[in-house]
């Protein structure tokens, strides 16, 4: 909505809530693994999230369907998304948190243990909230709930910190590294690192759309769907063309879903006999958000990499997805994976920053294919692992010694591409 009035906040003091080595902007799959990381490899470490509970689109938006570790296709036999994210998997398992994917993404069965998991897996979404917010404490993670992001601390170029708001009011945070995983970019925008967005009806976009839980479906049931412990969460109304990162277009991405949700329940049933008895039992309390703005980084990771399995010499996680819309089909990989360079998360002219998640510096076709939620987990640990050791080796994220930082994600069980090199 135009602006045509505006209103001069006054000035004033503001507490400071801490001092912390390394600040995590956003809790979802980015987040955690980044916090997780990051306190792990000795930070001081705060993450704040606006809801209290981790998981981001994962749980907020119901979109409990974990997919990208191995290829969804032959070749798959390397799984190319291991470390944090296999281990949050692998605890999900032990408690009966993993239920049955979607049919879309049928692939091979693997054993699902340690380096050999499955493509994809519909996790319990209750279950993965537990998981990810006793991991995340267990770190020594300092986790700040029901806060959100408002505006960075900078001297020049360099990002000191950040400004926050909760129920305590405005306070400042001061960091040494500052980690974006709000998916959004905040953080860098507010700092002015240059960015791209697609906006309105652009052919090349992924659209956004409202998910839900049902339950009564029959036990055998044929519904595209995320199944657990007995309720199917279906993909819901469409949100049309909006910008996500305009409050009063995302408000109405909101209502237009929502009051269409038992619309779409119907329409359901008509096209699938399974769903004759569903009933909605929940909604996502935040509209599935997909892509908004992508940053400007000191590289531009392209669709000609992913295609062409391009290797990095500063690469710190692996990819392997398919190119879900751009071609007008899924175009699967026809090699193992590709590789996820570090510069990527290195924002362009702006000190102590590093971003992390789905709003990292990409063209459309490249992320289509490492959206994916277990490639961003594994880009989420290597941006903690990074920033805990520009912490200790007192070096600007850009400055970091590359080979140190590989040879730490490499120890820690990460895949950034040795799986490969080995067999080569």
């Amino acid at each position: 909505m135009p602006r045509d009035e505006i209103y001069l906040e006054p000035e004033k003091e503001l507490e400071v809530y801490g001092h912390y080595d390394v600040v995590i902007v956003g809790g979802g799959c980015a987040g955690i693994t980044a916090s997780i990381a990051a306190a792990r490899n000795g930070a001081k470490t705060l993450i704040i999230e606006r809801f209290p509970f981790f998981g981001g689109t994962a749980t907020a938006s119901l979109m409990g369907n974990i997919n990208g570790f191995r290829n969804q296709v032959e070749p798959d036999s390397l799984q190319t998304t291991k470390g944090i994210g296999e281990e949050i998997i692998l605890r999900l398992i032990e408690i009966g948190g993993v239920g049955k994917p979607p049919a879309v993404y049928s692939s091979k069965i693997y054993p699902n243990t340690k380096g050999k998991l499955s493509y994809c897996f519909a996790v319990d979404i209750e279950k993965f909230k537990y998981i990810t917010l006793l991991t995340v404490r267990n770190a020594g993670v300092d986790i700040l709930f029901h806060t959100y992001f408002a505006e960075v601390i900078a001297d020049d170029n360099a990002l000191k910190g950040i400004i926050i708001e909760n129920k305590s009011g405005r306070q400042a945070i001061f960091a040494k590294v500052i980690i974006d995983a709000s998916g959004d970019g905040d953080v860098a925008f507010r700092a002015g690192v240059p960015f791209w967005q697609t906006k309105g009806n652009e052919r090349h976009r992924l659209t956004d759309c409202l998910m839900y839980k049902v339950v009564g479906v029959p036990e055998n049931h044929q519904i595209k769907g995320c199944e657990s412990n007995g309720s199917v969460i279906l993909w819901g109304p469409d949100a049309g063309p909006i910008d996500a990162t305009n409050a009063h277009e995302l408000t109405e991405g909101e209502i237009h879903t929502r009051l269409r949700v038992y619309e779409n329940l119907k329409e359901q049933q008509e096209n699938n006999s399974d769903l004759k008895e569903a009933r909605v039992v929940e909604t996502g309390p935040l509209l599935g958000i997909r892509q908004t703005r992508f940053i400007k980084g000191l590289y531009t990771l392209s669709g000609d990499d992913v295609i062409q399995g391009r290797r990095f010499d500063d690469s710190v996680a692996m990819a392997s997805s398919p190119v879900i819309h751009y071609y007008g089909y899924r175009r699967f990989l026809e090699h193992e994976g590709y590789e996820i360079p570090y510069r990527c998360m290195l924002p362009q002219g702006v000190d102590n920053l590093i971003v992390s998640g789905r709003c990292i510096s990409s063209d459309q076709i490249a992320y289509e294919s490492w959206r994916a939620m277990a490639h961003v987990m594994a880009i989420g640990e290597a941006a903690g692992t990074a920033a805990a050791l520009s912490v200790k080796q007192h070096a600007e994220p850009k400055d970091l010694n590359i080979q140190t930082l590989q040879k730490q994600l490499v120890e820690q069980g990460a895949e950034i591409g040795q799986g490969r090199k080995q067999r080569n």
